[in-house]
């Protein structure tokens, strides 16, 4: 069964924050893999990502790109952000917006770097840039990978295509869906505070 719903702004930040907190670590989260929306030659560029650090105060979420992705050149320095997730059993949506920056070099890259399991660095020795057009389906990763994950001294040659993607939060959203009626708040960051209020779903 699930626990009450929040009834309070304050209940209901700390339920989106644990939330989001939890689900870096919890795969089975629906959160963990959320949708992550910025703007790419004007329009709207969707795609899912691994949810991998999130401050307990929620104004900081981590992912990790491609150097050479899209994304990652239209994102560059700051560009507006989202991220959109939903819990189907708790019926419970949660957005964070905010403005996103790469960061390629430095101690938060190389300490991302260092985390990263042999597994997932694989995913940055493909050939080639994410989009770039192929003749017929490939996942364009060495062929001697293809079955295993490389060696902690192999997966060195992927350092130079890793980078992190960081948002910097500055507002969140929680919806929670009933048959009797959708509750929605919204908290926006002020200095070192999240101010909330309650709004129409």
């Amino acid at each position: 069964m699930n626990a009450p719903a929040p009834d309070t702004l304050e209940a209901v930040l700390a339920d989106s924050l644990t939330r989001w907190t939890g689900a870096v670590k919890d795969r089975r989260s629906p959160l963990h893999t959320p949708v992550v929306t910025s703007v790419i030659n004007d329009l709207p560029a969707p795609r899912i990502m691994v949810l991998r650090a999130v401050s307990q105060d929620g104004y900081l979420f981590r992912f990790h790109t491609d150097a050479r992705s899209p994304k990652a050149q239209h994102i560059g320095a700051g560009t507006p952000i989202a991220v959109l997730a939903y819990d189907p059993a708790a019926r419970v949506q949660l957005i964070a917006r905010g403005t996103a920056r790469i960061e390629h070099q430095g101690d938060i890259a190389d300490t991302a770097w260092n985390s990263t399991a042999l597994s997932s660095r694989r995913c940055y020795l493909a050939a080639h840039a994410p989009g770039t057009p192929v003749p017929e389906p490939i996942s364009g990763l060495p062929e001697h990978l293809l079955a295993r994950a490389p060696t902690a001294a192999e997966s060195e040659a992927g350092r130079g295509q890793f980078s992190v993607l960081l948002i910097d939060v500055t507002e969140l959203e929680w919806l929670l869906l009933t048959s009797c009626g959708n509750k929605r708040a919204r908290f926006q960051r002020d200095a070192e505070t999240w101010q909330g209020q309650w709004i129409t779903p």
